[in-house]
């Protein structure tokens, strides 16, 4: 797909879950910063432009982002714009769209939760009992107590570590900043995770590496970093081996070889359709 192409699907993405005014401000804010669209090839300019608090409608389901004041929690701490969150996570519907998940799905991980935007997603659109936040960086805390306040969730639903999601050996080799699933699954006496978005930027061979962790997932969802981390086979080795039906996509979704693919989506549960 040409760059035009996905310009145009995202816009299309965005105008199904933003109210009008929203959708009317995004397109003011396309225009006015147009030129340092062309000459950087990105929406930075124009997710700066949308730190403005809204609603998003996704699947039924309305879900407030306070964006202006999770980007002032962040001013100074060199992250990007949390419009650009919204637009990858619900606009594009990176981690949902080839899935089919009609029932709620109990309890979920969201390791590399960042602002949490993925978990509050899990909490009230797919109904989870609780989703379990692992993010490395603390700096997110109060911007997730922020989106629950906002989305009236209770914070017992949305436990978080301040660690990194890896192998139960590397957590035995550094337990104070890292944590395994088995380990999590143990803290919460968890047999069944419905669902485990993945994006650990790098660390998914470590993380597959020992790979038990799978006979207790329905469906996963991850970012891929083949860039980073070199060769990927193991990890579609690892799923077939846990019963798991799985695809891997580009950044236009088209299916390509996982060492070619930013995204990989996988059930054992029926749930992927596409």
């Amino acid at each position: 797909m040409s760059s035009a192409g996905r310009v145009v699907t995202e816009y299309g993405g965005l105008y199904r879950i933003l109210g009008a005014r929203d959708f009317l401000a995004l397109m003011v804010a396309t225009a006015r910063n147009s030129s340092a669209i062309l000459h950087s090839g990105k929406l930075t300019s124009v997710d700066t432009a949308m730190s403005r608090d809204m609603t998003i409608h996704y699947r039924g389901v309305d879900v407030r982002f306070p964006i202006a004041e999770v980007d002032r929690m962040l001013e100074g701490a060199n992250d990007n714009p949390t419009f650009g969150n919204i637009r990858e996570i619900y606009g594009r519907d990176c981690y949902l769209s080839p899935f089919r998940l009609s029932d709620p799905i109990g309890s979920a991980l969201d390791l590399g939760a960042n602002r949490g935007i993925f978990s509050i997603l899990a909490l009230k659109v797919l109904s989870a009992d609780r989703v379990i936040g692992v993010e490395p960086e603390a700096k997110y805390e109060p911007v997730v107590r922020c989106l629950l306040e906002a989305n009236h969730v209770a914070p017992e639903r949305a436990p978080r570590y301040t660690r990194l999601a890896v192998s139960p050996s590397s957590e035995q080799a550094d337990p104070a900043h890292t944590i395994s699933i088995d380990s999590i699954c143990e803290e919460h006496a968890l047999d069944r995770l419905g669902f485990v978005k993945i994006d650990i930027e790098g660390f998914e061979n470590d993380l597959f590496r020992e790979s038990e962790w799978l006979a207790r997932v329905d469906n996963i969802a991850m970012e891929l970093h083949p860039h980073m981390v070199g060769d990927l086979s193991h990890i579609p080795q690892a799923l077939q081996s846990f019963g798991f039906r799985f695809l891997s996509v580009d950044q236009a979704g088209t299916p390509r070889d996982v060492n070619h693919s930013m995204f990989l989506y996988a059930s054992r549960t029926g749930a992927l359709i596409a």
